[in-house]
């Protein structure tokens, strides 16, 4: 079982690049709190990885990203 301390939350664990994320960096906020991720998208995250890291905006599909409404 994988457990926090063995994954870097900083890293996308779909592509293993830099996720951007706002939680990671000590930030209150994360650049995907106002996207809508594609079910398809977070269905890529490994199950042991699963709530332990965000993935990127890139493997999100979210580069762009639409807001939510």
């Amino acid at each position: 079982m994988t457990t926090t301390s063995e994954v870097d939350a900083s890293v996308c664990p779909v592509c293993g690049e830099s996720n951007a994320c706002g939680m990671s960096q000590g930030k209150s906020d994360c650049w995907c709190f106002g996207r809508v991720i594609a079910e398809a998208a977070l269905a890529r995250v490994p199950v042991a990885k699963q709530n332990l890291a965000c993935i990127c905006g890139r493997c999100a599909g979210t580069a762009a990203g639409a807001k939510t409404p």
